[in-house]
């Protein structure tokens, strides 16, 4: 049985048509092999790894497809004070043009933003690093694995770890998959012919997707919807609390990067380069930037960002092989 009437800010729906909390159909037998086979923009073959009656699928085709009760798969993302981020999954039952919209909403209402959907295709919605990320977020509704093959249908990604099958095995596994998961687990994590690596980058201090047919960049997607969207999926930000006026966010007409890091200190520990100094602006875990010392530029693949626990002091960690920078060294943001 579907549970109660829900409303989504900013998701407009036909006369007649209501949104429902789907919750109560991962209950049922037929859930997994019927939402795995059909929410992947392929239709995947789910025998083998779940033995389930034919009329339990039928009757969970009949319970997804409802055209009056949209029945909605809610995952509860990141909190912001007393309200919670949600990846909703809607199935759009519009008779004659049914589809999938998968959505990044908050309680606090605003749009919700699509960042993947099916009838039209569009995606993919997140890579494996946010899904992980994903999985491993407090639930109290959901399992680590509930949540995970939830959301996997609409991850892809060229750069996934070498644990990556058997996780997502292990997943199926618990959720009932008794059969072989071989051929579905390649189904839902291997890449489609020629995507290739480099499918997803950050840019202007937001993930942004490459993919022909993706949501999440300019385009389709303005900077602060992808922002909400990297928040909701676990990315973390930094910012000055001080500084030049000139690197606040909505500095008009700006002339400079939109961050600068001055070191103070260098050290080297077993991770790579640890920095520590001023910030200017705000950066974002993981993005790319240059180290500038006078003329000379060293890209930089990616900047991890702590805080010392004693100190609350922030600490930057790189790993390019260079000698230790001197004070006055800048890290700045690789786009600029």
């Amino acid at each position: 049985m579907i549970d109660d009437e829900l409303a989504i800010h900013g998701y407009e729906l036909p006369e007649g048509a209501r949104l429902v909390n789907g919750k109560g159909l991962l209950e049922r037998p037929g859930f997994w092999p019927v939402y795995l086979a059909y929410m992947s923009g392929a239709v995947l073959d789910t025998s083998e790894a779940f033995d389930v009656p034919e009329s339990a699928r039928l009757e969970m085709e009949q319970a997804l497809l409802d055209e009056t009760r949209w029945p909605v798969l809610s995952v509860r993302l990141t909190p912001a004070r007393n309200w919670w981020r949600w990846l909703r999954i809607v199935n759009r039952n519009i008779p004659g043009d049914g589809g999938l919209d998968v959505l990044v909403t908050s309680d606090l209402g605003g749009s919700a933003v699509r960042i993947a959907g099916l009838g039209d295709y569009y995606g993919p919605g997140l890579c494996w690093e946010e899904l992980s990320a994903l999985a491993d977020m407090p639930d109290p509704t959901l399992s680590r694995e509930q949540r995970l093959l939830l959301a996997l249908p609409y991850m892809a990604d060229g750069v996934v770890p070498d644990d990556a099958r058997t996780v997502v095995a292990a997943a199926l596994r618990t959720v009932g998959a008794t059969g072989n998961v071989d051929t579905l687990v390649s189904d839902l994590v291997d890449l489609p012919d020629g995507w290739g690596d480099g499918l997803w980058v950050i840019r202007h201090g937001v993930r942004m997707c490459l993919a022909r047919h993706a949501r999440r960049h300019m385009q389709d997607t303005s900077l602060n919807e992808l922002r909400e969207v990297d928040l909701a999926f676990g990315a973390r930000f930094f910012r000055s609390q001080s500084g030049s006026r000139e690197y606040r966010p909505r500095s008009a007409g700006r002339t400079v990067p939109r961050w600068r890091f001055e070191v103070a200190e260098a050290r080297t520990d077993g991770i790579g380069l640890r920095l520590m100094g001023r910030l200017d602006g705000e950066i974002r875990d993981g993005e790319p930037a240059l180290l500038v010392d006078g003329v000379a530029e060293v890209p930089v693949a990616a900047v991890r960002v702590h805080e010392d626990p004693s100190t609350r002091n922030l600490v930057l960690t790189i790993d390019a092989h260079v000698p230790l920078p001197p004070p006055g060294t800048q890290l700045l943001p690789a786009d600029g």
